[in-house]
Formats: C-alpha cells, structure tokens, sequence
C-alpha cells in the first residue's frame, strides 16, 4: 500500500499516457524541424508566363510549316513545387512554358499540350517540379511555309514635279525582297511596294528613304500576320529630267572649203523635237542635230532623205520620233559637168616628192544657182590633193581628190574623183 506521502500511480515518467504524449511532442517537433529548417517542402503558383511557341519549333519547321494562328492568351498559371525556401522567389521569368509539337504532322488545326520547366538552373536548383495548371492545352493552326522573290515597285502617286520637269525613272535599292511565310498569305500578296511622297516639287533628283508595303492585286495594302520580309525599307532613286523643245538642224559635210551652208533650200518633216535629259545637259543645247548629211556623196535631184536623229547621251525623245524627212528644193538648182585640170597637193612631208601625173580630173558634176553654174569655167574649178590624211608610200599611187570652187561659196560636187600620182622618198 502506497504511504500518504507517495504518490498515487508511480513515477510520472512510469505514466503511460504521458509517455505517449511526450512521445508526440518530440515526433512533431521533429516534423517541424525537417519540413521547416532540413527539408521544407511544398508549392507556389505563378500566373502569367508566357508561351515560348520557338522551343522545338524544328518539330514543325522541317515538315515545312509554320504556326498561322495562335490562341489570344496573355500567360499561363503554372504550379512550382519543391523546397519551399528555393521555389519562394521564383518568379514568372524563371519559367518556360511551351507546347508539345509531338503530334503535329501536317497542316490544319492541332490541339497542343503545354509543359513547363525551369529555365533558370543556375539560381534554382535541385528537384523542383513544374506543372501546367491553366490551361493545359491549346488550339493552334498550322500551315504549308514557302518563299517567293518580289520586284520592289515605287509609288509615285504622292511625287510633285516642277514645270518644265519630268519624272524620268525611278530605281529601289534593294530592288527586289524575299517573303516568306504561310502558302494561304503568300497567296494574296501581288507586289511590294515603296510608296514616295514629296513635300516640295522637284526640280533635281533626288534619293529618299521608304517603308515597304505589301499590296494584293487590287493595290490595297495586306497587314499579314506571319508573313515576313527580309527588307523593310528601302532607299529610291528619283531621277528627274528637264523638259525643252528645241530645233532640228543638219549638219552638212563633204562640202568645199569656204561653202555657204546657208545657200542649200531644205526642209525637215519635223521642225522641232520635245526632249529631256538632266538639267546640266539640256540647258547647254541650242539645237539637236540630224545625222551628218555628205553633200559630196549623198546629194541627188528631186530625191528626199531619210536621216535618223542623234540625241546626246543621257536625252530621250518625248514625242517618239526616231527620224525625220530631209528634203531640198532644187527650182533655182542646175548642175554642170567639167573636165577639171587645175591639179594641186597640199601638205606634202618635207621626205617626200609627189609627181602629179593624170593631166585631168573628168567629168566632174557640179551644182548651184542656175545663174553661177552657167557662168562657171573648169578653170575657176580646183582637183586638191591634201596629204595630211594620206599614207604616203614610195611609187604610183591612186590618190582621192577633193573638188574646190574658190570664186564661189554656193557651187558644191558631187561623186568621188582621183588622179595618179608618183611618190619618190627624198
């Protein structure tokens, strides 16, 4: 029987009751040690992470398509779980979420399934687990990728010109740009095109900068989704011309020297001619010139030339005209035909002898006012041997002639002559 003293039960160490709750304080202390301090274990929630659609995009490309519509989503909620002091501070940037390309295997509309991982390893490792929470899968629309080259064209539509100017050309560097993108929007796109707007008129040309549109066939402007450009911009030349109508001239050779141009009658079908060129060639011209007309060679009664028309370089015709009509009025013309032996060289090289030794120069047909060519003599007609174009050589030679009527300036020949000459090297 226990004494007064002692007390009832036993030791309070032999109680097992509370033996069994001591036994639970230590086990819960222990829980609270490992979970909070050793092992702390359990789960965060991020909202908004982006999708990263290029992760394993490989998986589509090489079947040759591309995504050509995407679901309208701002983020997704992913749920992070692992040691709660690592996973605490892991924000949305940390996180990739991407779909799974795994059954994607043609065109059309493919329901994807999103993952996620963490991206940044380095900051946060360890067993850190990532799910998806919201929403777990996507609807996104595949489609055939191809490319096709365009000729960039310029859009001079909002380009203001001075008077007495013109738009001549126009040239884009690049000149041409690589789209690539969906089959269904290659499709619609026509042309690319730098449109030019100009504040002032322009008098000079000039080079301006422009943004690339692409246009379909009716010239409306399509704003594709996935279609891109490897140039979007390009820098345009605007070449700009003046605008003058000058005169018509020909340009006589062939004649005698000190012959009177003014004294031939000719008409030209066309008068004057509109062209344009740059300012500095154009504003030094008085006339344009008809291509050379050899009176000596070429001239013939009642006959009428045609005579094509030699533009400087760098000028162009506005009104189309390539040739015109030349035509001579020959009422107060008349020819003659004269034996001429009034034989002379000139310019002779100092080691050379020249022995002239035809005596004359027959038939030779000569025109001009009918009042001088009644008048006229051979011997007032000149055979002129000039040896400063000639290649002289030891021996007879047959040497051209050139015909000379000094006592007139409005009687020309016609024909080609030559005399037979003896060469002797002094």
């Amino acid at each position: 029987m226990p004494t007064p003293n002692e007390p009832h039960g036993g030791s309070l160490w032999d109680n097992r009751f509370f033996s069994i709750f001591l036994a639970l304080v230590f086990g819960l202390a222990t829980w609270i040690v490992v979970t909070v301090y050793i092992d702390p274990q359990g789960n965060v929630t991020r909202a908004d992470v982006p999708i990263n659609y290029s992760y394993s995009a490989s998986t589509y490309i090489n079947q040759g398509l591309d995504i050509v519509e995407k679901p309208d989503i701002s983020g997704v909620t992913v749920r992070v779980e692992g040691n709660m002091t690592t996973i605490g501070s892991i924000t949305a940037s940390d996180i990739m979420v991407y779909p799974s390309y795994a059954n994607v295997n043609g065109s059309g509309k493919v329901t994807l399934r999103l993952q996620a991982k963490i991206m940044n390893t380095s900051d946060f490792s360890g067993n850190i687990k990532c799910t998806v929470e919201s929403p777990t899968s996507i609807d996104v629309v595949f489609d055939e990728v191809s490319e096709k080259t365009v000729p960039v064209t310029v859009d001079t539509s909002g380009v203001s010109v001075a008077d007495n100017y013109m738009l001549n050309r126009t040239a884009a560097v690049p000149a041409e740009v690589t789209l690539r993108g969906p089959t269904s929007e290659l499709d619609r796109i026509s042309a690319v095109v730098a449109p030019i707007t100009t504040d002032t008129a322009l008098a000079d040309t000039t080079t301006l900068p422009a943004n690339l549109e692409m246009r379909d066939e009716n010239g409306t402007v399509v704003t594709p989704l996935y279609t891109t450009m490897d140039n979007g911009s390009a820098n345009v030349t605007l070449t700009i011309y003046q605008v003058r109508e000058l005169p018509l001239s020909v340009n006589f050779i062939g004649i005698p020297k000190g012959f009177d141009v003014n004294s031939l009658k000719y008409t030209l079908s066309q008068q004057t001619l509109r062209v344009a060129g740059s300012a500095r060639t154009i504003s030094a011209l008085d006339t344009l010139a008809v291509t050379d007309f050899d009176l000596a060679q070429e001239f013939e009664l009642d006959r009428d030339y045609q005579r094509l028309i030699e533009l400087p370089a760098g000028v162009v015709s506005l009104d189309g005209a390539t040739n015109v009509t030349l035509s001579f009025d020959t009422d107060n013309l008349a020819s003659t035909k004269l034996n001429v032996s009034n034989i002379r060289a000139i310019n002779v090289p100092s080691n050379y002898e020249l022995e002239i030794l035809s005596s004359l120069v027959s038939g030779v047909e000569l025109y001009g006012p009918a009042d001088e060519i009644q008048d006229l003599s051979a011997d007032s007609v000149l055979a002129q041997i000039d040896c400063q174009s000639l290649n002289l050589t030891a021996g007879q030679q047959t040497i051209p002639v050139t015909i000379q009527i000094p006592a007139s300036s409005r009687i020309f020949a016609t024909g080609s002559y030559t005399v037979q000459c003896e060469i002797t090297v002094k």
